[in-house]
């Protein structure tokens, strides 16, 4: 009978545990993430703003909907292997900074990306700057320190890059922009 009060205790200590430290970690955060592609940036551009194509080059998307067509701000539904997410486009500069809103408010966590293409000697300069929130402190704690806020950004950056043919390129901390 001990045994049972035992790992009944301890499995309330570990919820404790994850639910203290996820308060105590931030509920927001920025990062940004740079790399370069030898690629022009009207062609960089053309990928990263032609979301409805996102499925044929990103890993982790397997369907993109346009949705509200009739409004004037770009506005899609990503669909992956988890879960569909809707975005609206809330900066739309061509050819150099694109940036999207989540519009989901049922989800665990929100933000925004802003992709900044500069022109670089040989190619183009891209750099993505996500502003999140994580409200559920037990995600918030898993997010912060087992799964890293760079992940999503990474994963775009490499895919990004695997698409313009160039599966080795270096991607590095940056000064968040706005």
């Amino acid at each position: 009978m001990y045994w049972i009060l035992f790992i009944m205790g301890a499995m309330a200590s570990v919820v404790i545990a994850l639910v203290v430290g996820g308060l105590a970690t931030p509920r927001a955060h920025v990062v940004a993430r740079t790399m370069h592609l030898p690629t022009p940036r009207a062609d960089v551009w053309e990928s990263i703003h032609t979301v409805h194509q996102y499925a044929s080059w990103r890993d982790d998307v397997e369907d993109v909907e346009l949705v509200d067509t009739e409004q004037p701000q770009l506005r899609w539904r990503e669909m992956t292997t988890r879960r569909a997410m809707l975005f609206g486009a809330i900066a739309d500069n061509a050819p150099q900074h694109f940036a999207a809103r989540l519009l989901d408010e049922d989800l665990p966590f929100s933000g925004e990306w802003h992709w900044h293409l500069d022109d670089e000697s040989h190619g183009t300069r891209i750099t993505i700057t996500e502003r999140g929130a994580i409200g559920n402190p037990i995600v918030r704690l898993i997010g912060t320190y087992l799964i890293g806020h760079t992940k999503s950004v990474d994963r775009y950056l490499r895919d990004l890059a695997r698409k313009h043919e160039q599966p080795n390129v270096v991607i590095t901390d940056t000064p968040p922009r706005a």
